[in-house]
């Protein structure tokens, strides 16, 4: 049980504002409903990797983001491998930059 308190007032109120400032997770260029995956090539990440990227970048831990994708954990970072080799990174960090610049996601 809470009990009301200068803490969790502030709390409170850094949600409240954090919440109306923040932007809706769209997990499709279009802002719509995802379409289905269409696999591509070795040059780039197909339509579930750029789910996943996003779902990455807004927070989400891998388990989450595989829940939310339908995946195993391991399915999921054998995908995650992949985008790495193809960005020729070494790290998740490296790869979110490199996701963002080259329009793998779009960045807000």
């Amino acid at each position: 049980m809470l009990h009301r308190s200068g803490l969790l007032d502030a709390l409170d109120a850094l949600f409240e504002t954090v919440w109306r400032t923040a932007h809706p997770l769209e997990l499709s260029g279009s802002g719509g409903e995802a379409e289905p995956t269409v696999e591509r090539g070795p040059e780039g990440p197909t339509d579930l990797d750029r789910r996943f990227l996003a779902l990455l970048l807004a927070g989400l831990t891998d388990p989450t983001a595989a829940t939310q994708l339908g995946l195993s954990p391991r399915t999921l970072h054998r995908r995650l491998r992949r985008l790495m080799d193809i960005a020729g990174v070494r790290t998740r960090m490296q790869l979110g930059g490199h996701a963002v610049r080259h329009g793998w996601v779009e960045s807000r």
